[in-house]
């Protein structure tokens, strides 16, 4: 139909247009294109039907060897094409008018022009995986095999025609094969969709280990189980937009990537510290950087992130922050000791001392009950809470007794607490600020002493600032890496991923990570911060 009304329009213009003419010319493959299609469709859902009577399917490709020649002229011409068509209708508000109506036809849901020349292409990558999985269920002594054979290669030299001559050919083709290959997937193709990255990790859930491969494309991460037929079944299609990924150091496995969405957590297990490193990179690229949140905390406490993802404050389960990731408060900084205890605040999930921790409030999700808040929370909860009138009688001592009480109410006790020094320099950079070089947990001595201490470090701005656990908002030091020089470690036989940090040939520091892998990224990154 489409089709039609262009050859309508065009057939008005002037005849001396070669944009016109070529265009022409471009589309006059699609009748052909169309009625292939729709005989090879009529004539496999009789063989389907009919199937006791006549098993088989190779011979209504191989009956029409010859019209795929129409397919593979419109492959080669297709990129120049769809750029005839933009030139065309910047010239044309005819044909400007004709796209328009036909993506915005009433009876049927909106189309896009360009998608709808892709999916024609589509339409072959389709009979390949069709193919090829029907040649895997035959007998190889049949004589189906054989003729199953010569039809997939009729098909398969069309396509290998589009991966060579169309930009978007190896992703159409990478595209329809994880749609015919996830079960519970369908209408993968969407304009401007990508494929990134596959691959499959481990499921960490208490002991267990299960296998789940992700399927990465520039919008969505397709969560499946692999199938023992080698198929996959669909569990979630997780949007990448709002998507959270970090990289957390756990006792329970090893190389771990943390996938956070919605409400809900991932936590899948790689087979080394370069694989996990790769998908956290890749998927990092992906997320817009609107929805960019680099740590649990950020997320929850943020109102402007809360509201744009429709979450309000109490209303749903925070993910509270592991205890051992913090040994500062993560509101006042001041340090945890023996008498100055951890506290969770049940609204925002971050780790905070009892002097910013002494409000409750009821949560929404904790059916109303009472909980402890920090004070952040507190006074945004209180200014969503409907303003109530209460009246007393002026002479009532309950009244006297309330603005009494209210008096003390509004004392703090963190007012009379001497407030640690800070300076501005370690507040910079939180431990899980965004824009750093590389951050994690390493192990340190100084100056060649044997004492060993695991500390979390991350490099921004040429400087590298230290960190008591992950989750620190105040570092504990901060030391400018312009002038020092790095060097792996160079006694012969050692297995240990050690290297060392020198200012003018003395050595300052010896760092430990978890292998040498993750070693060398630390070096690369020092060696890059030592330099103007």
């Amino acid at each position: 139909d489409f089709h039609e009304e262009v050859l309508k329009v065009l057939g008005d213009e002037d005849e001396n247009e070669r944009e016109e003419v070529k265009l022409k010319q471009g589309l006059s493959e699609i009748p052909e294109i169309y009625k292939l299609h729709q005989e090879i469709l009529g004539e496999l859902e009789e063989r389907i039907l009919n199937w006791e009577e006549h098993q088989k399917v190779a011979d209504v490709f191989l009956s029409r060897e010859s019209r795929f020649k129409h397919h593979t002229a419109y492959i080669m011409q297709f990129d120049r094409n769809l750029a005839l068509l933009d030139e065309t209708c910047l010239k044309s508000s005819q044909l400007a008018t004709v796209i328009q109506a036909f993506e915005q036809n009433p009876g049927s849901s909106p189309l896009n022009v360009k998608h709808q020349f892709l999916k024609v292409v589509q339409r072959i990558f389709q009979y390949r995986v069709l193919l090829t999985d029907y040649l895997n269920n035959l007998c190889p002594d049949s004589a189906e095999y054989e003729d199953t054979q010569a039809a997939l290669l009729i098909v398969s030299e069309i396509t290998d025609r589009a991966n060579d001559s169309m930009q978007q050919g190896e992703n159409l083709q990478k595209l329809v094969h994880i749609e015919h290959s996830v079960r519970g997937q369908s209408n993968l193709l969407q304009p401007g969709r990508e494929f990134l990255k596959e691959g499959t990790l481990m499921k960490v859930s208490g002991k267990n280990r299960h296998p789940r491969h992700l399927f990465l494309m520039n919008d969505i991460l397709l969560y499946t189980y692999p199938q023992k037929d080698g198929k996959y079944r669909l569990k979630n299609t997780l949007a990448v937009s709002g998507m959270r990924v970090n990289r957390p150091v756990t006792e329970k496995a090893q190389n771990v990537l943390k996938i956070e969405y919605a409400e809900h957590c991932l936590n899948l297990s790689a087979s080394s510290c370069s694989e996990r490193d790769e998908w956290y990179s890749c998927i990092s690229r992906t997320i817009p950087d609107d929805y960019k949140a680099h740590n649990a905390s950020t997320f929850h406490n943020s109102i402007e992130l809360r509201e744009r993802l429709g979450i309000s404050l109490g209303e749903r389960p925070p993910t509270l922050v592991p205890v051992s990731h913090v040994m500062m408060c993560m509101n006042c900084g001041c340090d945890f000791t023996l008498t100055l205890r951890r506290h969770h605040c049940h609204a925002c999930g971050k780790i905070i001392c009892r002097n910013c921790s002494r409000n409750k409030h009821p949560l929404t999700y904790l059916k109303d009950r009472l909980a402890k808040v920090c004070d952040g929370c507190y006074s945004e909860l209180r200014k969503r809470e409907r303003p109530v009138s209460v009246s007393f009688p002026p002479t009532s001592s309950r009244f006297s007794g309330s603005a009494f009480s209210s008096v003390f109410h509004n004392i703090h006790y963190s007012s009379f607490k001497k407030q640690k020094k800070i300076p501005s320099a370690l507040m910079e950079v939180a431990a899980s600020g965004e824009g750093s070089s590389i951050s994690g947990y390493l192990s340190r001595c100084k100056r060649g002493k044997r004492h060993w201490k695991k500390l979390w470090f991350v490099i921004k701005g040429k400087v590298l600032y230290t960190y008591t656990a992950s989750e620190d908002k105040v570092a504990t030091e901060s030391l400018p890496l312009l002038g020092f020089t790095v060097a792996p470690e160079k006694e012969e036989g050692s297995t240990d991923a050690v290297f060392h940090l020198y200012h003018k040939q003395t050595l300052f520091y010896s760092f430990r990570a978890e292998d040498n892998n993750s070693a060398q990224r630390w070096i690369e990154a020092m060696e890059e911060a030592t330099i103007l």
